[in-house]
């Protein structure tokens, strides 16, 4: 936590996976992937970074519920934790699984979990959402213009890499944006601030992480700063709008 200008800035950052292997795939043990000893080394190369003395999230950058109750990794979580070197602890669910952290939740280790969410992605309102707020954990949301589709800004005409996986899905996100547009009865130009509601107005979420390429997306993020959702009605217009979809499948 920093204080500056009477403002209050809290610090979060991760720890990658010491195999480098995202996003974790199963039957790993965890001490292949988040040993005690690198937890630490981590942690105290992020402190002597960033400058400071405590961490306020310090985040697995991936995760997998079968590591609960095995390796070493809770114990040098623990041992951050009284030492003060981090506030709270959380973990980033590996993409499109978001269930993949229920038990973990559930045993109160946790203080945070990080994971897609969004207008199309609704599949964390499932499970997860509901095991957070039981426990009293923290929802940090990734991806919550879907790649840059909720945006409003993709159309059949736009152009990316040659390998990008979103290629194969600009008619699709189109057509999908223009139904939402319409039904809302907004401007295409609203639709990226509706996006960002849509996550606010669910009562689990603690906050967003928006992408931002210019100012302009910058300063129209921040003005959705002050937390506040959509309304009730929108917000239940855009439930059939969820969107099964695994953009990395």
């Amino acid at each position: 936590m920093v204080k500056e200008r009477g403002e209050t800035v809290y610090v979060a950052t991760k720890i990658p996976p010491k195999n480098l292997i995202w996003p974790a795939p199963e039957g790993l043990h965890p001490d292949e992937v988040f040993p005690s000893d690198y937890v630490r080394e981590c942690t105290e190369r992020s402190l002597k970074n960033l400058g400071f003395e405590t961490i306020d999230v310090q985040q697995f950058h991936v995760w997998s519920d079968e590591w609960v109750g095995r390796g070493s990794w809770l114990e040098a979580v623990e041992d951050l934790k009284s030492g003060g070197k981090i506030r709270f602890f959380g973990v980033s669910i590996n993409d499109h699984q978001p269930s993949n952290a229920v038990r973990l939740i559930e045993t109160g280790v946790v203080d945070t979990v990080q994971v897609i969410y969004n207008v199309f992605d609704q599949s964390p309102e499932d499970e997860l959402f509901p095991a957070c707020r039981e426990n009293d954990v923290g929802v940090i949301v990734r991806v919550p213009f879907d790649e840059g589709a909720l945006t409003g800004r993709i159309t059949p005409e736009t152009t990316f890499d040659e390998d990008d996986f979103r290629n194969d899905r600009k008619v699709q996100v189109y057509k999908r944006v223009r139904a939402i547009v319409s039904e809302l009865g907004i401007a295409e130009d609203e639709m990226a601030e509706v996006a960002l509601r849509y996550v606010l107005s669910h009562p689990a979420v603690s906050t967003v992480i928006p992408g931002m390429r210019s100012v302009r997306n910058v300063e129209r993020n921040m003005a959705v700063a002050d937390g506040e959702g959509l309304p009730d009605d929108q917000a239940q217009r855009l439930k059939a709008h969820r969107w099964d979809c695994n953009f990395y499948a």
